[in-house]
């Protein structure tokens, strides 16, 4: 029970600090032949409390909870006034949330 717990706390602390720049969404990605673990795909499978930058994503973290639930965390949308736009992502080698870095372009 207390590691559950700790796993539990870990996570909330984990998506606060996160949620001021990102956008995140849950999901259940549980696998009988994988029980407790998170299983994203037949070759990508977590254990409880591990994170990790999306290996199938441009810039994305993967979190794995209990029982196979997933917190995805991806850039989030921001927008801006005329006559600026984003461009690119600057670096996708970085970790997350670094990689969520764009060029700014303006007229």
């Amino acid at each position: 029970m207390a590691a559950s717990t700790c796993v539990l706390l870990v996570m909330l602390i984990w998506i606060l600090s996160d949620a001021v720049q990102s956008a995140e969404w849950e999901d259940i990605q549980y696998d009988p032949n994988h029980p407790g673990k998170c299983t994203i795909n037949p070759g990508l499978v977590l254990n409880p409390g591990v994170s990790i930058k999306d290996p199938t994503h441009e810039c994305r973290k993967i979190f794995c909870g209990l029982s196979g639930r997933v917190v995805y965390h991806s850039c989030g949308v921001s927008i801006l006034s005329p006559p600026c736009r984003y461009g690119g992502y600057i670096n996708l080698d970085l970790p997350y949330p670094d990689c969520c870095s764009r060029a700014l372009l303006c007229r």
